[in-house]
């Protein structure tokens, strides 16, 4: 990502405080900071060898802390325009114990946050980013759905590929002895999900964008994360959520993205970006759905829903 943006590159690495001290007990305080230095610089040496065209300007940065408490701050001190972070994908019973730094920095980041899902081998992420092709965006049809699909359509020129516009409808959950009339609702719902989808499409780019649209029904995660099977992919969704006891958390359906796709994810955050990416941004945006555009769109899912269920009570 450095290379291809002609950008500087800082790797940090968060030590444990109770490890710290243990280290300094045995090996001295600036032995043991030494020491930690050195192992990162040998381990930035052997994950990017140098090539023909060069390494980017590369900077060490060794602190001591919570992961993820300490990656927000240095992103906050730095002004960093990314972060680039992997995950071991943690789930069930060791995320509650453990929990996850990636979660937890997608929870508070007010910066873009590219995370890599394990299940991406070296010979793949060298090629990233130049060889992604299409640029996968889950949109809901609510809220400020408009700015989600522009900014992951100005990625995509970023990197020369093509963009899915995704909806994921949640199934309707008929029992088996209904007749076959009120299942045909959910078939309703897809055409009007698909016509809304390729109305925005219309309406918000010109016939010469690479732009297509799908719509799937499931679980968001999940049915977002099999569309990531092509190779070239990369999933641009944005932040949401809440950090209320009610509401879904910030960035989980983010995490849970990841957590199951074979595609980076590339998560940011609704506030407005700085740097480099926000004026690229600000170029990309243009007119705007009209007020009775946005409300007929983000009613569509929710009305077709409400009329299934008052059937599904009537009979």
């Amino acid at each position: 990502m450095a290379r291809h943006f002609n950008a500087s590159l800082t790797v940090l690495f968060v030590q444990d405080p109770l490890l710290v001290a243990a280290g300094k007990a045995s090996y001295g305080g600036r032995r043991f900071v030494n020491r930690t230095r050195a192992e990162l610089a040998r381990f930035v040496k052997r994950a990017i060898p140098a090539k023909p065209e060069g390494r980017p300007d590369i900077a060490l940065l060794v602190s001591d802390g919570s992961p993820a408490d300490e990656i927000l701050r240095h992103a906050k001190r730095m002004r960093v325009d990314l972060l680039v972070m992997g995950s071991h994908g943690l789930s069930g019973i060791r995320k509650v114990f453990f929990g996850s730094t990636t979660e937890q920095v997608l929870r508070s980041a007010t910066v873009p946050v590219l995370a890599i899902p394990p299940s991406i081998g070296s010979r793949r992420l060298a090629a990233f980013p130049t060889q992604v092709t299409r640029v996968i965006a889950p949109i809901d049809l609510a809220g400020e759905w408009q700015s989600d699909a522009r900014r992951a359509a100005t990625i995509a020129g970023e990197l020369d590929a093509e963009v899915l516009l995704v909806h994921v409808l949640a199934p309707v959950q008929t029992p088996p002895w209904l007749p076959s009339a009120d299942r045909s609702s959910q078939r309703r719902r897809i055409e009007m999900a698909n016509t809304a989808l390729e109305r925005a499409r219309t309406t918000l780019f010109s016939t010469r964008d690479p732009i297509t649209t799908a719509v799937r029904v499931g679980e968001p995660a999940h049915e977002i994360a099999r569309l990531t099977n092509k190779a070239g992919s990369l999933v641009v969704m944005s932040l949401r959520g809440t950090a209320g006891v009610w509401g879904m958390r910030r960035g989980a359906i983010a995490y849970h993205v990841l957590t199951h796709a074979s595609t980076p994810v590339l998560a940011l955050p609704r506030r407005r970006i700085g740097g480099r990416f926000s004026l690229r941004a600000r170029k990309a945006v243009g007119e705007v759905l009209s007020a009775r555009d946005r409300v007929e769109i983000a009613g569509i899912d929710a009305l077709l829903s409400v009329a299934s269920r008052r059937r599904s009570i009537r009979r």
